[in-house]
């Protein structure tokens, strides 16, 4: 894993301490969360969530009856 100075100061990576994880363990997480979004399945399933929660609105809002 590539050096994790910079992440050292992050609030996530403090949390992560807090809660008991180990430095290596916590740099790992918070690597993980800040590369995340670079899959495209997460994209995929983001983007089909976002169209949900708008039809949700046009219903409840009564633009669209259901």
């Amino acid at each position: 894993m590539q050096e994790h100075s910079s992440i050292v100061k992050g609030d996530d990576f403090q949390n992560l301490l807090g809660m008991g994880f180990s430095e290596i363990e916590a740099a790992q997480l918070v690597h993980m969360k800040e590369h995340v979004t670079e899959q495209v399945e997460y994209r995929e399933i983001l983007q089909e969530s976002r169209r949900l929660d708008f039809v949700r609105w046009l219903i409840e809002h009564k633009r669209i009856k259901d």
